[in-house]
């Protein structure tokens, strides 16, 4: 028999168990609905997750690190409008150049967030048909990527 492999990467590094689990399921379920061929599923959780593991690790740091790397953000051009006071009102075009920014991720893994940032969007029919953009395979698995991409820079070496 073969021995049993892990589906779904464990986020330790989450000491909340609530939202660690909530966040399992999510990657577990995104990853089922890659198998199936479920697209826009994929694509949108996986993006949902990215967003979810970013407001953590903001969350994180301390207020004058945080404002020092929203000021560092846009002082570089990554971060084009100031996010809201309350990141629970945070998109991922925030969360990306500021968690870039406090080194929470890697220049690499900032542009494969940016790169499913766009494709989770297309949840509205209308920005899609808009755009003449669908999901696919192809977002599908960028937006997988970008979860693992994210989990690798903040479990803890």
């Amino acid at each position: 028999m073969l021995p049993r492999l892990q589906t779904t990467t464990e986020l330790v590094f989450i000491p909340d168990a609530g939202l660690r689990e909530g966040l399992r399921l999510d990657i577990s379920t995104a990853n089922q609905a890659l198998a199936n061929g479920e697209w826009k599923a994929a694509t949108v959780l996986a993006g949902s997750v990215v967003e979810a593991l970013l407001l953590w690790a903001v969350d994180q740091q301390s207020p004058a690190a945080i404002t020092q790397a929203i000021t560092g953000a846009q002082a570089n051009g990554t971060l084009q409008r100031p996010p809201p006071p309350d990141r629970q009102r945070w998109d991922l075009e925030h969360f990306i150049p500021v968690a870039a920014a406090l080194t929470l991720i890697t220049p690499e893994t900032a542009t494969a967030t940016s790169l499913a940032r766009g494709f989770r969007n297309l949840i509205h029919p209308g920005r899609a048909q808009r755009l003449g953009q669908v999901c696919d395979r192809a977002t599908a698995l960028q937006a997988l990527a970008a979860v693992y991409m994210v989990i690798r820079c903040l479990t803890p070496p």
